[in-house]
């Protein structure tokens, strides 16, 4: 919840694998890169633990295919880069392992900084507030 109220853009880079609670982690930031190689499982139901951090409160809201999410809940199975792209988890999927991720989220970070942090701020909250409210309420 803390990362979704930063008034700061908070990027996630993951690359190898990011399981159980590390979802649930970069399920709160704003924008979520992975290198090629990454892959991502919800593994808590195989340990027979409820997902209690957040990951299926938010996990759903970032996932454009709600199938998908109960498939991934329910199953604990890997999903691979390409699939969390298509799926939307991970806007931007790319090569170089981790060096090369961490390139690209220093690059998209160093764009986003040049921006004015009160319309940063701005955009930040109201995309927050819109997420869980209407169009009429949001407005």
């Amino acid at each position: 919840t803390n990362m979704e109220r930063c008034g700061k853009a908070v990027i996630a880079c993951v690359h190898g694998a990011c399981v159980g609670i590390g979802i649930e982690l970069v399920s709160a930031v704003d924008i979520r890169l992975c290198s090629s190689d990454a892959f991502f499982a919800l593994k808590e139901i195989d340990l027979g633990i409820p997902a209690d951090v957040g990951g299926l409160q938010r996990f759903p809201k970032v996932m454009a295919n709600q199938s998908l999410v109960r498939e991934l809940a329910f199953s604990a199975r890997d999903f691979p880069a390409a699939e969390a792209l298509a799926s939307g988890f991970v806007s931007r999927v790319v090569d170089g392992g981790q060096a090369g991720v961490h390139a690209a989220a220093v690059a998209l970070a160093a764009t986003i900084a040049e921006k004015s942090p009160v319309a940063l701020l701005g955009a930040k909250t109201l995309l927050n507030y819109t997420r869980d409210h209407s169009v009429d309420e949001s407005l």
